[in-house]
């Protein structure tokens, strides 16, 4: 009982706490934007696809003036069984920002890890990307990182790129759309929506996803919900 007791006043001092929401889910482009020094923000979603059901939630907060840390990882569900499915430890820092001016760019670091065992071994990846965002106008951002991964279990590097754009259609709703490829031979892209339910404090967002040259065996949708608060920690 008193766990579920402080679980909910947590979430009500959160809750109070919202400000704006900067863009990230449900883009897989990384952009060059971290939330406020000393604040924190939430991801979570859904991800329903063909061969499994995904939960994630990815918390980050900028613990300096220009350090953002997010740890964060998944559950699937996946023929009757669920089970923990993917980590992920990066940190984001900012060389330029939207704020100085209208190109901002930065660096994030990261490690993605997949606890499910191969040959007794976990699988990680190390990823280091250079995102880089352009303010075309009031009402369009332009995203784009390039990077590269280093992919364990393979031995190689590969290349990882993106391209993304949001698009100011109201007070209430943006809309975006993106092409991608994360470490993979394949290229995907995704479309969708994100829709404040209470301005600068709460956003759910929404998206269809597919590859190319191949549609249908990767189609999916997602449901997600952010929020972010004022700066908090010590």
């Amino acid at each position: 009982m008193q766990r579920k007791l402080y679980l909910r006043i947590f979430i009500f001092l959160f809750l109070l706490n919202i400000k704006n929401v900067y863009a990230a889910r449900p883009m897989m482009t990384d952009d060059a934007r971290i939330v406020e020094s000393k604040a924190c923000q939430l991801e979570t979603w859904y991800k329903d696809t063909k061969q499994a059901k995904e939960f994630w939630a990815y918390p980050a907060c900028n613990i300096g003036t220009n350090a953002e840390v997010t740890i964060g990882g998944s559950y699937e569900r996946m023929n009757g069984d669920t089970y923990f499915a993917n980590e992920t430890y990066q940190i984001k820092s900012l060389i330029r920002t939207l704020e100085e001016s209208p190109l901002a760019f930065g660096l994030t670091l990261g490690n993605g890890r997949d606890p499910k065992r191969i040959n007794k071994k976990i699988v990680q990846d190390w990823y280091l990307n250079v995102p880089i965002s352009y303010q075309y106008s009031e009402l369009l951002v332009l995203h784009t990182n390039i990077g590269v991964t280093q992919l364990t279990d393979e031995q190689r590097q590969q290349m990882n790129w993106g391209f993304s754009t949001e698009y100011k259609y109201s007070n209430k709703i943006e809309l975006i759309t993106e092409v991608f490829n994360q470490s993979s031979k394949y290229a995907y892209f995704q479309f969708g929506l994100r829709y404040w339910v209470e301005k600068d404090r709460v956003q759910i967002d929404t998206t269809y996803g597919n590859r190319f040259n191949h549609l249908g065996e990767d189609q999916n949708i997602s449901i997600g919900l952010r929020l972010i608060s004022l700066p908090f920690l010590p």
